[in-house]
């Protein structure tokens, strides 16, 4: 699902196999989406728009927010997300 995955996820194990997703997603939140994310697909999947809350976006309470959730998503614990974010980077 959106969202990221954790980098070390892409590496092979020793029988070949990965514990990667082979296809990722893309929403406009663009949670965790990195070069090295992007990469490691076969197939990407990018939502266009979201329906369900139109003008407002999603938000993760920063209570749900954990280490993990944090670390993939290129944010800090605690700290409530919203999605679509502002994307000052573009």
């Amino acid at each position: 699902g959106e969202g990221g995955e954790e980098a070390d996820r892409y590496v092979r194990l020793p029988n070949g196999d990965s514990e990667r997703s082979a296809i990722k997603q893309v929403a406009s939140g663009r949670f965790g989406v990195t070069t090295e994310y992007l990469v490691n697909a076969d197939d990407i999947q990018i939502k266009m728009a979201q329906g369900a809350k139109p003008g407002e976006g999603g938000q993760l309470p920063g209570h749900k927010v954990d280490k993990n959730i944090a670390k993939v998503r290129h944010s800090t614990p605690g700290v409530g997300l919203i999605s679509p974010p502002p994307h000052h980077d573009i």
